[in-house]
């Protein structure tokens, strides 16, 4: 449990401060989150949130599920933990907005301290020690449990084999696409010339997702690199979406590409709607597939769905925020397999 209260710390910095435009350096994650690991160290002893800790649990029966649970409650001390997790929250509120202003002079709005923030950062920190605790509380129910119940050994071995089969369908599938992933730097001479540039999210403030510019800016490379003689910006262009082919168009022209190496597909909806709509409305045979590397396997499969080949080229151009990027990539891996059954 202090492990993994640790690490939930670590997360939350990352969370918070790390990989938004400048901060991704180990200079800045650990600038982001050793502080704030301090001040939990020191509010845990003072409230000492860790003591009386079991050694180990042991088997429980079902009449005394109730207790054990109980038990399991106390274990977790909620009342510390709730001075230790508000002392490290305030902290780390004002602390992440001291670094980004002070330390690295960003001004952006985002990171200076206000009421809306601090709810922010409260609502976020509060909802991975919540989560964390539920999981730690359910886990020790399950194996104390299943020491006394063999049939719930039998199910947990069961959903076991299915996790690692699910698992090695995932690796076979990344595997089987993996040689036609590339980078900037490795784009084989007989690579496609026309790359299509799949859109991402606008800000509420209207400016471009840090996602979205990093793939705009690779298909901007590949042009001045002389790799690509034009590129298909596809994305949803509505205005529920802030219109996002508008802002990767005007990107690129800012840049130097001229309009004339510019296609744009206003209805991208998703990935399916643009590498369809490559296709069979731009008449493309074969493209270099422009997203970040968590995307970019899924988007390969779907070519093959539509028979639009190609390779894809990875977008990554700096260090996303960790919470974000661990989401992004879990569930474009979950999905593989049924995306594989539904092709």
């Amino acid at each position: 449990m202090i492990l993994g209260d640790f690490l939930v710390i670590v997360l939350t910095g990352f969370y918070a401060g790390v990989g938004i435009w400048e901060s991704g350096t180990v200079q800045h994650i650990l600038g982001m989150i050793v502080p704030s690991m301090v001040v939990w160290m020191i509010a845990s002893l003072i409230f000492r949130l860790y003591a009386g800790l079991p050694k180990s649990i042991g088997a429980v029966r079902w009449k005394e599920l109730t207790a054990f649970v109980d038990d399991l409650t106390k274990i977790q001390r909620p009342r510390q933990l709730f001075f230790v997790w508000l002392i490290t929250c305030v902290f780390q509120t004002f602390w992440i907005s001291f670094y980004w202003r002070g330390i690295l002079h960003s001004q952006s709005y985002f990171y200076r301290f206000s009421l809306g923030t601090a709810i922010w950062y409260f609502s976020s920190y509060a909802m991975f020690f919540l989560l964390w605790r539920i999981l730690w509380t359910n886990f020790n129910i399950l194996i104390s449990l299943a020491r006394s119940y063999s049939w719930i050994r039998g199910i947990g071995i069961v959903v076991q084999v299915l996790i690692l089969l699910y698992a090695a369908a995932i690796f076979v599938i990344c595997l089987h696409y993996q040689p036609r992933k590339f980078t900037v730097d490795s784009v084989p001479a007989d690579a496609p010339r026309t790359a299509l540039v799949f859109g991402a999210g606008i800000y509420r403030n209207g400016q471009p997702s840090a996602v979205l510019v990093d793939r705009v800016n690779t298909a901007i490379e590949l042009y001045e690199r002389g790799l690509i003689d034009e590129m298909i910006m596809s994305g949803d262009n509505s205005d529920s979406s802030r219109n996002e082919v508008d802002h990767m168009v005007r990107m690129a022209q800012e840049a130097g590409v001229p309009e004339s190496a510019i296609i744009r597909d206003d209805h991208g909806i998703h990935t399916a709607e643009s590498i369809y709509n490559a296709k069979n409305i731009s008449g493309k045979d074969k493209v270099i597939f422009v997203s970040q590397d968590f995307h970019n396997v899924r988007i390969l499969m779907t070519g093959e769905k539509y028979d639009l080949g190609g390779i894809a080229v990875a977008a990554d151009r700096r260090i996303y925020n960790i919470s974000s990027w661990m989401t992004w990539y879990l569930l474009d891996w979950l999905r593989l397999p049924i995306y594989w059954v539904h092709y």
